[in-house]
C-alpha cells in the first residue's frame, strides 16, 4: 500500500521507510511522466509481503506507489488520469530493473510477461487452473536478497528452445484447466532454473524437494527465480488433500525449511 502526499515549496521525495528506494524512484518517474518535475512529496509505503524472498514485495510497493501518485495527480488536476497497466509496467521496470506482472488483472487471462522490458509477450485466453500451493522458504539467504544487484541467470541454447515447448504445454493446461499439466510446466521451469549455466539463486536440497513432490503426489514444484521461496502444487479437488499436505509439511520441516503459507490460485 502506498500513501502519497504532495507538498508545495520544496523539492524532492521523502520515502518512509527509507529502504524503499525503488518506490522513491518510481514516484519520481511517475511524476516526471505527468510533467510534474518540481513537485515534492512524502511517500509512505507499507507492505505485508515478506521482503527479499522472491514474493513480489518490491513490485507490489512500486505499483502501489505509482497508483497512489496517479490518484494524487488526478485530485490536483481535478480530472481523471489514465494509468494503463502497460504504462505502470514501463515505470516499474525503469524503477527496479525487473518487475513482476502485478499491474495486470490475471483473474480472467494469463500473462506471459517480459520482466526486464516491462512488455506483455502473450495473453493466454483464460486464467491458470485453480491450484493449492504449499509455500515454504528454503532460507538460502538471511535478511533477504537485493535482486537488483544479482547477475542475470544464463541458459543454454537447448534450454531456451525447450521453453517454447513448455509454453505450448502451458497453453493447453489453461485451455483444459489441468493442474497436472500446469504442475509439469512449473517443475520444468524449476529444473531449468537449477541447471542454468549461471543462477545465483539455486535452491538448496532441490533433489530432496523433487523426491518429496513425488512421494506426496504433488502436481509440481514452483520456485521463485528472484528469491528463496518455493512451493508444492496440489490439485485442490483431491479427496486426500489434507493428508498429503500434512505429509509434505513434515518432510519439508525435516529439511529445515519453514512453511510460509498455503493458498489457492487464482489468488
Amino acid at each position: 500500500m502506498g500513501k502519497f502526499v504532495p507538498q508545495v515549496g520544496r523539492t524532492g521525495i521523502e520515502v518512509r521507510p527509507n529502504h524503499f528506494y525503488k518506490c522513491e524512484l518510481a514516484a519520481r518517474l511517475t511524476l516526471d511522466a505527468f510533467g510534474m518535475h518540481n513537485m515534492a512529496a512524502t511517500l509512505e509505503v507499507r507492505t505485508f509481503v515478506p521482503e527479499g524472498a522472491g514474493m513480489g514485495s518490491s513490485t507490489s510497493g512500486v505499483v502501489a506507489s505509482i497508483r497512489a501518485i496517479a490518484k494524487s495527480v488526478a485530485a490536483c488536476r481535478g480530472s481523471r488520469v489514465i494509468m494503463t497497466p502497460h504504462l505502470q509496467a514501463k515505470l516499474a521496470v525503469a524503477a527496479e530493473h525487473a518487475s513482476d506482472s502485478l499491474m495486470f488483472d490475471c483473474t480472467s487471462s494469463t500473462v506471459l510477461f517480459a520482466h526486464r522490458v516491462g512488455r506483455v509477450v502473450q495473453f493466454f485466453n483464460g486464467p491458470l487452473p485453480q491450484m493449492y500451493i504449499l509455500g515454504f522458504d528454503t532460507g538460502a539467504a538471511n535478511g533477504g536478497i537485493g535482486t537488483d544487484r544479482l547477475p542475470r541467470a544464463r541458459y543454454s541454447r537447448d534450454q531456451i528452445a525447450a521453453f517454447g515447448c513448455a509454453l505450448a504445454v502451458l497453453e493447453r493446461a489453461i485451455a483444459e484447466q489441468s493442474v497436472t499439466l500446469a504442475g509439469r510446466v512449473a517443475t520444468f521451469s524449476a529444473i531449468q532454473s537449477e541447471t542454468a549455466l549461471q543462477n545465483p539463486l539455486k535452491k538448496p536440497k532441490f533433489d530432496e524437494l523433487l523426491r518429496i513432490k513425488e512421494d506426496t503426489g504433488s502436481a509440481g514444484i514452483v520456485v521463485a527465480h528472484s528469491g528463496t521461496v518455493a512451493g508444492l502444487i496440489f490439485d485442490p479437488n483431491l479427496a486426500d488433500l489434507r493428508s498429503r499436505l500434512d505429509e509434505a509439511k513434515s518432510a519439508i520441516g525435516c529439511l529445515g525449511f519453514d512453511i510460509l503459507c498455503s493458498f489457492s490460485t487464482p489468488y
